[in-house]
């Protein structure tokens, strides 16, 4: 695929663990190719339903609720297992990201592959700074979030290429 590609990520710097998308978005600045848009969201994801119109591939970040192993990264490929409502999607956003999505599935804006990279959080009070947990798989997540925008963004004669 060698389409529109939007990198998306979620959270509020200033809960904890929400931070999670902000802190993987200050790594990926200045590293995405020319035509990926990066987009901060640190609220209701409602508002970029019509930015998603026209994109091909949607790479999200987040952090998801707490289940007891905090720092998990969970890659879940919402085109190979459709979208199940699952405690990783679960947000501590006012509309989460599997609402938004559900919705857009809906109303025909949502784009053909979606990838989410979720990290399991365990401190989400305001005020707070990352757990050491989810701190320590920020780096982790953007390079694996780079090198999934590599593969969308291979050209269509390069399949085979790593």
């Amino acid at each position: 695929m060698n389409g529109q590609v939007m990198v998306l990520a979620l959270g509020n710097p200033e809960r904890g663990d929400d931070g999670l998308g902000p802190a993987v978005a200050a790594r990926l600045q200045g590293r995405l190719p020319a035509g990926v848009a990066l987009r901060l969201c640190a609220g209701d994801v409602l508002g970029l339903l019509e930015e998603w119109a026209g994109v091909d591939v949607l790479l999200c970040v987040d952090a998801s609720a707490p289940q007891g192993e905090p720092g998990r990264i969970r890659r879940l490929d919402l085109a190979a297992a459709g979208l199940v409502p699952e405690p990783a999607l679960a947000s501590s956003h006012g509309f989460g990201l599997a609402e938004a999505l559900g919705l857009a599935r809906a109303l025909g804006l949502a784009p053909p592959r979606i990838v989410v990279h979720a990290v399991e959080g365990c401190r989400f009070a305001a005020g707070a700074p990352l757990s050491a947990e989810v701190a320590a798989a920020v780096d982790e997540v953007a390079e694996r979030m780079l090198a999934e925008v590599a593969g969308f963004r291979r050209p269509a004669g390069d399949a085979g290429a790593p």
